[in-house]
């Protein structure tokens, strides 16, 4: 399964390794930029987009989602949320779109099980829809 991060490089750094500890999983390049990251996912059509909260605000989260899924196949994504976050009116507005895995930033299983839930789905023919 093919991963899209869009985090800022320190942070990729550190998923990058978490992600790669799953041989089934790998990281195909990230950005710290949603605009870019949009660019990037309608050349590579990642499986799986995590998005993290240390991502640059040059775009609407809720355009960056919807861009995702509009993708063919569409992009299975994770939003990685904190305490500040989680609260925030555009993730509302995206999860009100479905299919999108969330998971505690501090919480690296919650990341990992949602990988495996997204390549199960995708095994099985399921677009995560």
């Amino acid at each position: 399964m093919t991963v899209l991060l869009v985090a800022t490089d320190d942070e990729a750094a550190l998923l990058r390794e978490r992600i790669h500890h799953n041989r089934h999983f790998r990281v195909i390049s990230h950005t710290p930029s949603p605009r870019l990251a949009l660019a990037q996912a309608h050349v590579l059509l990642p499986d799986v987009t995590v998005l993290d909260p240390s991502m640059h605000g040059d775009s609407d989260p809720a355009a960056l989602f919807l861009g995702l899924r509009s993708l063919a196949p569409p992009s299975g994504v994770i939003l990685r949320t904190t305490p500040a976050t989680a609260v925030l009116p555009e993730l509302h507005a995206v999860l009100e779109e479905g299919a999108v895995h969330l998971a505690a930033r501090d919480d690296q299983d919650a990341l990992m099980n949602a990988l495996i839930t997204i390549g199960r789905r995708r095994e099985s023919c399921d677009p995560d829809q």
